[in-house]
């Protein structure tokens, strides 16, 4: 890690960079930088913020260095943190005679300059660690940069296994909910139809029929369309909504189970019934999971419906002439008189 003071701007805004791309040649890019604010309030010198910097990225005060133009303000806080100072001579501003305009120009306060002075005034009695004279790439002169170690604390606190589980456990519960309405999509899907179908029969039994543009038919039909369109309707509201969300949660309740499976036993209950429903098989040849029985559960509506259509459409009505019940004769007695059966 290398911080660099920006001069007096930065300064009253309390800003601090570390690896600046500025100040650094196109030949010797940084690949990562990133620019950083002290808390309102806090002015270098001090070394409360730079251990702030180290412990926020998570570096070892012996592996970074600390590049200041100021003597006082850099170099020396940065030996009072451990860090490894390195002396920015060719940004030093503060001896040259633009440096005063800077400040009346800039919004310094009165107070800020005389900080300011003062500081400068202090002086130093000790050398820098290393010395920038003419640009920043002369910093690879004393620093060698590797790949900075992930600082990703894994998931096994008490603390975060808790979270986990919560988060899982209310996963699961959206799944129970998305599951539970795709049935109630289900079953009012046939409720409806079966109503549809059972005002076709009752239709049929009275003889209605209807008359559209001189044309004449079975008033069923119009039934029959009505429910193949609900039957559409409850299959694009279940398909296409409900279970693009059941898939999602349970998408999310397996990429917390896969995290977590080998720090809380049990908790692949997910990919346990995942697995046990792509297993099913229909007549145990052909293999299906949710998705699959969805659509077949559909289909055979579809199909039951197109039957029904089709037998009114192809239905005549019988003309044979009724049955009679057969008359019988018998004589009258007259009163009085006794008759056998022969």
């Amino acid at each position: 890690m290398a911080v660099q003071n920006s001069g007096v701007l930065y300064e009253k805004s309390q800003g601090w960079g570390y690896l600046v791309q500025n100040l650094i040649p196109a030949t010797r890019p940084l690949q990562v930088t990133e620019m950083r604010h002290t808390p309102p309030g806090e002015l270098k010198p001090n070394p409360r913020v730079l251990l702030d910097i180290l412990k926020t990225v998570g570096a070892r005060a012996d592996r970074c260095a600390y590049v200041g133009d100021s003597l006082f303000k850099d170099v020396a806080m940065a030996r009072d943190v451990g860090v490894f100072d390195i002396h920015a001579k060719y940004g030093e501003s503060q001896r040259r005679p633009e440096y005063s305009l800077l400040q009346r120009v800039s919004h310094w306060t009165d107070a800020d300059v005389q900080r300011e002075r003062a500081i400068i005034a202090k002086g130093h009695d000790f050398e820098p660690s290393a010395v920038l004279k003419d640009s920043f790439a002369e910093i690879f002169m004393y620093c060698d940069f590797e790949a900075f170690p992930s600082t990703k604390k894994e998931p096994d606190s008490e603390l975060e296994i808790k979270n986990a589980l919560e988060i899982w456990k209310k996963t699961v519960d959206v799944q129970q909910h998305f599951n539970d309405l795709e049935m109630r999509i289900r079953n009012f899907a046939i409720t409806v139809v079966g109503a549809l179908i059972a005002a076709v029969g009752y239709t049929y039994q009275q003889g209605l029929e209807a008359h559209i543009l001189g044309h004449q038919f079975a008033a069923g039909l119009g039934f029959i369309v009505a429910a193949l369109f609900a039957w559409f309707a409850f299959f694009v509201m279940d398909y296409y909504w409900y279970h693009v969300f059941l898939r999602g949660a349970v998408k999310h309740a397996s990429k917390i189970e896969k995290i977590f499976k080998d720090r809380i036993p049990g908790i692949d209950l997910g990919n346990t019934i995942s697995e046990e429903s792509r297993a099913v098989k229909i007549f145990g040849i052909f293999p299906t999971n949710s998705e699959k029985r969805l659509k077949m559960f559909y289909c055979l509506g579809f199909v039951m419906i197109g039957v029904v259509f089709l037998t009114l459409l192809l239905a005549t009505q019988n003309k044979s002439a009724t049955a009679t019940p057969a008359s019988t004769t018998s004589q009258s007695a007259a009163p009085g008189t006794k008759t056998e059966a022969k």
